[in-house]
């Protein structure tokens, strides 16, 4: 008896793995968050102009790819997200850029309130090309009220 309870705790332990790993992989962003953004900034290989947009989640994603669309509706862009975290926990909506020769490239989102939130999984051609180059981002943090 005691043979088998030594067997089956690991196993059953090593079952339950995946399903925490699975939750740990979602993106923690649960509402659309609205921001204004002043400068041209890029996601994935596309610039999008300075403007008011709204950040969602995609239905059906498993909260895994999210949309940037312009509220008057004149440009939109789907992207692919992963968990991020960070240190404090932002009173406003915060999106974080990296900066390289006055070039913006959305890195993360955190919503006010939540230490949880999302993180940009694919860097654009562009931004590979300046880390390769050797250029250095410096990041910079918009809130958003």
């Amino acid at each position: 008896m005691r043979t088998q309870s030594k067997v089956i705790l690991p196993v059953a332990l090593l079952a339950l793995v995946p399903m925490f790993a699975a939750q740990l992989s979602h993106a923690q962003i649960t509402n659309v968050i609205q921001a204004t953004i002043s400068h041209p900034f890029v996601i994935d290989n596309t610039t999008l102009p300075p403007g008011k947009y709204n950040f969602r989640m995609l239905p059906g994603s498993t909260q895994t790819a999210m949309i940037a669309a312009s509220v008057d509706g004149g440009t939109a862009v789907e992207f692919l997200v992963r968990n991020a975290y960070d240190t404090h926990v932002p009173q406003h909506t915060e999106l974080v850029f990296n900066r390289y020769d006055g070039k913006e490239f959305l890195h993360k989102i955190f919503e006010g309130g939540r230490r949880s939130g999302v993180a940009a999984v694919l860097v654009s051609r562009e931004e590979s090309r300046l880390q390769k180059s050797g250029k250095h981002a410096v990041t910079h943090t918009e809130s958003q009220p």
